[in-house]
């Protein structure tokens, strides 16, 4: 591992995080952000730099240059207060009331799309936006840049030229691959989000927690690059290649990082059954069973069987379970908490992923933590909108179940992993509407194949489990922030026999008090 170099500049020295570009192919560049009405009094400002060309990093030293257009995003006090614009050999600008009581904080973000960027640059507002997000998911074509600094001295009236060292937030990593491909490979699970953040100026840059694939840049066919935010080295990671999943693992990544020990062994297919979460073909794994909680030992572990349940229908369990020892229906984020049946909407205000607090009950070194609700949108589909390969996964992706087996009912939802041809049984695969009966042999048979069962579980409502009415109800990651009808609602991936319109929807919302089931993937 070591270091990226930097470019030494006139008036401002740039170490700025790689936009490789051994071609003339870049993407555009981010357009100037406008103000209708900027707040304060404007002050043009220059920043010379002596390098020319392409914002691109060679990797073999890792400078970097510019290109007519590129930008710097500039800060003050907490917010967006302008942008300045590389123009033959310098960047320039107007920035709007800056304040001489902090420095002005320079952001580097460059090789991304329009739509990279949220909000759309033109409701960034000079004065008042205090941050903005950006994806570095696709980077088949161009590497992004992302690298920030404050300059040298805090603003000072009359002065117009400032000096400034921009530093890398991200790492350059490298892939080689034991069988060179023209396909696109893709890295999964790894942090696909950035926060640029004017508000705290400590975490300038950050990961916004997404996990999700990475589209690499092909150097040649058997050597990839790609831009990686800060992270924990990744064991069990996957590679995607043509749809078929690789194993991968992938080293840690710190800032301004240049690293070339990652290997893809492209051989063999993994053996673990993969299930398609995003567009950009992030897949994960799910655990063998739902999550529980065991009071006397204080840890976390997961269901013996798919079809298990704890819970029984209208049992009080108790104030924070004090009448049971073993919980699996828990109120929403509460991974450090999992006792809780408070009706307290405060008491469940932040998100505590479940997988961030259980450790690994496998035995093994996993991540594990709880779907977004756009991840069980990709992976099940809304049945308004089931485009396959557009708006969720394309195949046979879903059975709504009864499964009898032991003389037994088990009502519940049965997900097939990416490439089940449903040839086992002559069933209507992705049913929303009605319950389909599957034999104990047909399930077995799937499950076999690597299907997930989702038994439904009911939910719990204070200290009270609800009825079992065949549903049920799996806590998603995502708060419904425009819920019409309150406030506190959370989506969810409910399923039921169809007396609540949708029988199976991956959409659905709920209150955070509630107590639902949790499966976790990794």
């Amino acid at each position: 591992m070591k270091k990226l170099l930097n470019a030494k500049a006139l008036m401002l020295l740039l170490m700025v995080a790689l936009a490789f570009g051994l071609t003339q192919c870049k993407k555009k560049n981010i357009d100037t952000i406008t103000s209708a009405t900027p707040i304060g009094e404007p002050v043009y400002i220059n920043l010379y730099i002596n390098n020319v060309g392409k914002h691109i990093v060679y990797p073999n030293t890792g400078i970097v240059e510019y290109s007519e257009g590129d930008k710097l995003y500039v800060g003050n006090d907490g917010k967006y207060i302008g942008m300045l614009t590389y123009h033959d050999g310098k960047f320039g600008g107007t920035i709007y009331g800056p304040q001489t009581t902090d420095y002005l904080h320079l952001y580097f973000v460059g090789g991304l799309e329009l739509g990279d960027i949220t909000p759309d640059e033109d409701l960034l507002t000079v004065g008042e936006t205090t941050s903005f997000n950006v994806d570095i998911s696709d980077q088949s074509s161009n590497l992004p840049v992302l690298s920030y600094n404050h300059s040298t001295q805090k603003y000072t009236e009359g002065l117009t030229t400032y000096g400034c060292m921009l530093l890398n937030k991200c790492g350059l990593v490298k892939f080689t691959l034991t069988n060179g491909t023209s396909e696109a490979v893709k890295v999964i699970g790894m942090k696909t989000g950035a926060t640029i953040n004017f508000a705290d100026t400590d975490k300038p840059i950050v990961a916004n927690g997404k996990r999700d694939a990475i589209t690499l840049k092909s150097e040649s066919e058997t050597d990839k690059l790609a831009i990686f935010l800060p992270q924990d080295a990744v064991s069990d990671g996957l590679a995607l290649i043509n749809g078929v999943a690789y194993d991968c693992a992938v080293a840690a990544v710190a800032n301004n990082d240049y690293i070339t020990t990652n290997i893809i062994d492209n051989t063999t297919p993994s053996t673990d059954k993969v299930f398609t979460v995003s567009k950009n073909g992030n897949v994960v794994r799910f655990s063998l069973g739902n999550l529980q909680y065991d009071q006397t030992t204080q840890k976390y572990s997961f269901m013996e069987h798919q079809y298990d349940m704890v819970e029984t229908p209208w049992q009080n369990v108790g104030d924070n379970y004090s009448k049971q020892n073993i919980v699996s229906l828990f109120g929403w984020g509460t991974g450090d908490n999992p006792t809780t049946t408070s009706s307290d909407v405060d008491d469940y205000e932040t998100f505590k992923d479940w997988g961030d607090y259980c450790g690994d009950p496998t035995g093994g070194s996993y991540h594990w933590y709880t779907l977004s609700e756009d991840e069980w949108l990709w992976l099940i589909g809304n049945k308004n909108n089931a485009n396959p390969g557009v708006n969720c996964r394309e195949g046979n992706r879903f059975l709504n179940a009864q499964i009898t087996a032991n003389s037994k009912n088990y009502y519940g939802l049965i997900i097939f992993p990416d490439g089940y041809s449903g040839g086992i049984g002559s069933y209507s695969y992705n049913n929303y509407e009605t319950r389909t009966k599957v034999s104990a042999d047909d399930w077995s048979s799937m499950e076999a194949v690597g299907a997930v069962f989702l038994p439904a579980a009911s939910d719990r409502s204070g200290d009270h489990v609800m009825s079992d009415d065949g549903t049920g109800h799996y806590w998603t990651s995502t708060p419904y922030v425009d819920h019409p009808y309150a406030d506190n609602q959370i989506y969810q991936l409910r399923f039921d026999d169809g007396w609540i319109g949708t029988a199976v929807s991956p959409c659905a919302s709920t209150g955070c008090v509630y107590g639902q089931s949790v499966r976790l993937v990794r």
